[in-house]
């Protein structure tokens, strides 16, 4: 009975459990008749058919119960080897994000930092580890999160809020106002004439 596809040990437990029920019944029936014979020989032959069929029965309900114990080990041991796996991987992925934020506070911290960025990386790494949605999504997203947490910046995201907003009186190609004002300063120069006594 060990280690039945799930469907097969399914229709043995419907079959033991319907045969559980005929058996029974038919106990029933002999116990009946056995009980209102009135021929001793009759009855004894009754007796003998109702003790077989006794023993069928406790054959019967002995290994459907034996079928119910093998269904609810391998579930037990199903469910073990899943969250066993899930701890293989849940070490992994704490293992991979902790080298990779090690590094960056070893390279981009000040070294008084470094404990307080260990001890609190550590921290957070245990919090997220617990969560149901630790190993959903790239790795690299949650790195980049964790390091957002510990106070590191993104190059990209410190460039793109280094870069001012365009002047509203910037003029057309994008020219501040001043270096505009300027251009047309020059152009009217150009036009004036060099002898202003001429003509």
């Amino acid at each position: 009975m060990s280690d039945l596809p799930d469907d097969m040990a399914e229709r043995h437990g419907r079959m033991l459990k319907r045969l559980g029920e005929m058996s029974m019944a038919l106990a029933e029936e002999t116990f009946e008749a056995a009980r209102n014979a009135k021929d001793p020989q009759e009855r004894e032959r009754l007796a003998a058919a109702f003790h077989r069929l006794s023993r069928s029965l406790r054959q019967t309900l002995a290994l459907e119960a034996r079928l119910e114990r093998e269904r609810h080990r391998q579930r037990i041991e199903a469910e073990r080897h899943a969250d066993e796996l899930r701890q293989v991987r849940v070490k992994g992925r704490r293992d991979q994000v902790n080298a990779s934020l090690t590094r960056l506070i070893w390279t981009e911290a000040e070294r008084c930092d470094y404990d307080d960025l260990l001890r609190d990386l550590d921290k957070i790494l245990n919090d997220e580890a617990l969560r149901e949605d630790f190993l959903d999504g790239p790795v690299e997203d949650l790195i980049e999160r964790i390091s957002a947490d510990l106070g590191f910046v993104n190059e990209e995201d410190e460039e793109d809020e280094d870069v001012p907003d365009p002047s509203p009186l910037a003029g057309e190609g994008g020219l501040p106002e001043e270096g505009r004002m300027r251009g047309l300063s020059d152009a009217s120069a150009s036009a004036q004439p060099l002898n202003p006594q001429s003509g």
